[in-house]
């Protein structure tokens, strides 16, 4: 598949910038490879670390118990709340990742394959950036996807989404044979829902190139084709087609969200949020310089994806690489990445060094970050077998059930954890009003409960303190716990 070259110029100051004079030497990796190693390992920092995630707890457990029954749970195990609710498994097959990695390798190994999964994502980044001669420019442009994956891509089946958008790309750009699709988009299918966005991506494509040549864009139709198929063979799973209709089921849900922090819109706080307001700038200048519609029609539709939904800002920064990286004809020399000399070879030996330190941070600190959650209190009510009891109602946090399910697995008994899709949207509203204010009372009542584990800041917590009902047993700075009195 060809793609269209613009014949535009990089601004005097970039190219000033990047004309550097570097003594050549004979040997060794080029500096593009370098650099591209370089960002490679520090994508796979980014993924082994520490985990603080707590929606892979659930990940985890869940792989766990489909090993342990040997089928993926069409109904919830977990709640007293919701138990037995239809519940649709979208990850089961990332929950399968995560179960088998920690039975063969603990948490260093789970972490090693996080560390892979992100480093391959850097590695697709990198190498989507290429048809820029402006090595400064890929490492500025590249640097910023990693920079907002910092925060963003954390130990969730979202990894697998976010390769697979790298891979699509790949394949758009004649890097990779069209037939790969079919593997890739079946792992995408059963590993997350995301993967309607594969599609999204080659029809704005399509889109793009109708722009550019005035013509049908037959060779977007055919990756299309490709990947349609992939999607339909995704069905091949323990739970059929329900995996194809979960993500219109989930956007039908929109109430059950909007409480859900990666689903609302980005208020720019954050970094990683104004690092994404510079990757959009760099597309208004893009779009200025005339880059090929082919580039900027699917950058801009998914960074306008991106302004409504903070989940979407790690896809946006990926796809927005082709149309910040275009194929200028500098005026001056420049750093081009072809160059051997002892920069590239630099670059190298910091690459390697940086693989050592990521592989000793890797066996040298804990695998799970725990210290949001309420570890003694749960200790605490374990010892007086009041939690894990089938008799015991908590009510608690919805991140709290996620550790719950981690560590009590099919007796967890939760109140609410964040798997919005399926709870009941009373029960999501009495967990909203628990934490920003209601008629407390009556919620405890309705929901007959035994224990309150809850925050020790926050309108729940000076009801309790001021309560007559109830008597908080343990207290420190975070956490507490209530038993009626």
């Amino acid at each position: 598949m060809t793609t269209t070259t613009p014949a535009t110029i990089a601004p005097a100051e970039l190219e000033e910038a990047a004309s550097v004079e570097i003594e050549p030497t004979t040997g060794g990796p080029s500096l593009a490879v370098a650099l591209g190693w370089l960002l490679t390992v520090l994508g796979f920092y980014i993924g082994s670390r520490t985990i603080r995630d707590n929606s892979f707890l659930t990940h985890l457990t869940t792989g766990d118990l489909i090993r342990f029954r040997g089928s993926v749970p069409t109904g919830d195990p977990y709640s007293y709340t919701a138990f037995g609710e239809t519940w649709t498994v979208q990850s089961w097959l990332a929950s399968l990742w995560y179960s088998y990695l920690g039975d063969i390798g603990g948490g260093s190994a789970i972490r090693l394959g996080n560390g892979l999964l992100t480093a391959i994502v850097a590695n697709l980044a990198w190498r989507l950036s290429s048809k820029s001669p402006v090595v400064l420019l890929r490492v500025a442009v590249v640097g910023m996807t990693i920079m907002i994956g910092a925060t963003t891509w954390t130990p969730r089946p979202l990894l697998f989404g976010l390769v697979g958008i790298g891979l699509v790309m790949m394949v758009l750009e004649d890097r990779l044979d069209a037939r790969w699709l079919i593997p890739i988009m079946w792992v995408w299918v059963n590993t997350h829902g995301s993967f309607p966005l594969g599609l999204v991506l080659i029809g704005a494509v399509g889109l793009g190139s109708t722009i550019d040549r005035k013509s049908l864009p037959i060779p977007e139709l055919r990756v299309f084709g490709w990947a349609t198929l992939g999607v339909l063979g995704g069905a091949i799973n323990p739970l059929g087609f329900r995996l194809l209709t979960f993500p219109v089921e989930l956007l039908s849900k929109r109430e059950a969200l909007e409480g859900v922090t990666e689903w609302l819109t980005p208020d720019f706080d954050s970094n990683f949020e104004r690092l994404f307001l510079v990757v959009v700038f760099g597309l208004i200048i893009a779009a200025r310089a005339r880059a090929p519609w082919r580039d900027l029609v699917p950058a801009m539709i998914f960074a306008l994806a991106g302004f409504l939904a903070v989940r979407n800002i790690a896809v946006a920064s990926l796809v927005a690489i082709l149309a910040l990286t275009p194929a200028w004809k500098p005026s001056v020399r420049v750093l081009t990445g072809d160059e051997r000399s002892i920069l590239s070879r630099g670059v190298t030996a910091l690459a390697v060094a940086g693989l050592l330190l990521a592989g000793v941070l890797l066996t040298r600190t804990s695998h799970l970050g725990l210290e949001r959650y309420p570890v003694e209190q749960t200790d605490w009510l374990a010892e007086r077998e009041l939690i894990a009891n089938p008799d015991v109602n908590v009510i608690h946090r919805d991140f709290v059930g996620n550790y719950m399910h981690w560590r009590f697995g099919l007796e967890a008994r939760v109140f609410v954890d964040d798997r919005f899709d399926f709870y009941p949207q009373d029960l999501l509203d009495d967990h909203h009003s628990l934490l920003f204010g209601g008629d407390f009372a009556e919620i405890l009542e309705r929901r007959d409960a035994d224990v309150i584990l809850w925050r020790t800041e926050g309108p729940l917590a000076e009801w309790l303190r001021a309560s007559d009902d109830w008597d908080i047993q343990q207290e420190d700075e975070d956490w507490l716990v209530a038993l009626p009195r």
